[in-house]
């Protein structure tokens, strides 16, 4: 009798090793991209955030400028200053030429050409150890009771920063009023910024928003 033996041979494919990596790495791929776009949202909301704290700092600065020009307390009615401003307070240079009446400081006429003033003057301009005039107005600089200092606005890397800009008077065209009674009418431009800044020396605001409105009085 004779007894024949078979040996079954086995051959390991691999498959289940490959699928599992490909799906291991479809994982991480996956994970990879979810972790992006987790960074990129946030990223948008921290812009988001920064442009809406640039923005209400600059309506502030529109309130500020209003106010200063207005030249009365809102509560009170009481007077900032002893005197409204004149069509002479205002120069083509915004007054840093005028060295010793920081009080004057970015009360501007309108450039006689293009680009206009907001365009021209340096909003990162700070204050140097002889204490020159400044191109522009700070929030609260000039609007302040003594001793009734607004308080500055949170989250900003600076405070809002305005021009004001005497356009010239313009008598009523109402029938009834007397046309020779003139009304003043004033421009305020402001920016206001946000909290990120850059890595320059020294750091410069990453969100501005520039607003404008006309005053007249």
């Amino acid at each position: 009798m004779i007894n024949k033996q078979f040996v079954l041979k086995k051959h390991q494919t691999g498959s289940a090793l490959i699928i599992g990596l490909t799906i291991l790495l479809l994982m991480l791929i996956l994970g990879t991209a979810g972790m992006r776009t987790t960074i990129m949202e946030e990223r948008m909301a921290g812009n988001t955030r920064d442009y809406n704290n640039a923005f209400q700092a600059a309506e502030v600065g529109l309130i500020d400028g209003e106010q200063d020009v207005r030249n009365k307390d809102p509560v009170t009615n009481e007077k900032l200053r002893s005197a409204d401003y004149t069509k002479n307070d205002f120069a083509t240079d915004c007054n840093i030429g005028n060295a010793g009446t920081r009080s004057l400081d970015g009360l501007c006429l309108p450039a006689t050409t293009n680009p206009p003033q907001w365009f021209l003057i340096n909003w990162n301009a700070v204050k140097n150890s002889n204490n020159d005039p400044l191109p522009y107005r700070k929030y609260g600089d000039y609007t302040k009771l003594s001793g009734n200092s607004p308080p500055d606005m949170p989250s900003v890397s600076r405070q809002p920063r305005y021009i004001i800009e005497y356009l010239g008077g313009l008598g009523s065209l109402v029938i009834g009023k007397n046309p020779t009674a003139l009304t003043n009418y004033y421009r305020t431009t402001t920016q206001g910024y946000g909290i990120a800044t850059t890595d320059d020396t020294p750091p410069l605001p990453i969100a501005r928003v520039m607003l404008q409105s006309i005053y007249g009085k």
